[in-house]
């Protein structure tokens, strides 16, 4: 194993990163992306007073042109692909042999949707989960769990 190994643990809201250490047994923090709108209500991304929000190529002026929704995964969209840049920053700066991710599915989608090609072919395990409040050793344990999955099976 030539290169660092990174972790990330992630939702919508919140992008934990960790360099992985001593045969994946330890993880040293390396850096936390927030998302300061990832938490918001979605009342909060959206308003509903005219000319708060104008179309985007102002075509009618004062007209909330974003549902809700739509805020809320724009706001996860964008989120996402900070989260991809600084990954990507990482890998071009130095040697990284993978990174695993541990995050909220849809969020985990949007990460692999913004990856480029260098990117793509590093990352190593994935786990679907939103545990970005766990501890370490609940990570750690999943990623073990991911990686040899009769380390969980019971016998017959």
């Amino acid at each position: 194993m030539i290169g660092k190994s990174y972790l990330v643990v992630a939702n919508r809201s919140e992008a934990k990163i960790f360099q992985v250490r001593n045969n994946a047994t330890e993880l040293e923090p390396v850096t936390v992306l927030n998302n300061r709108d990832g938490r918001k209500m979605d009342s909060d991304l959206v308003t509903d007073r005219s000319g708060s929000f104008s179309a985007p190529s102002a075509r009618v002026p004062g007209v909330d042109t974003m549902s809700r929704k739509d805020a809320a995964e724009h706001e996860a969209d964008e989120f996402s692909a900070s989260v991809v840049d600084w990954l990507d920053k990482k890998r071009c700066s130095e040697k990284v042999y993978h990174i695993d991710f541990i995050a909220e599915p849809a969020f985990l989608g949007k990460i692999r949707k913004k990856m480029n090609d260098q990117l793509e072919k590093i990352v190593g395990t994935t786990v679907t989960k939103d545990v970005v409040n766990a501890d370490e050793s609940t990570w750690l344990n999943y990623l073990k769990e991911a990686n040899n999955p009769m380390a969980t099976s019971k016998p017959h």
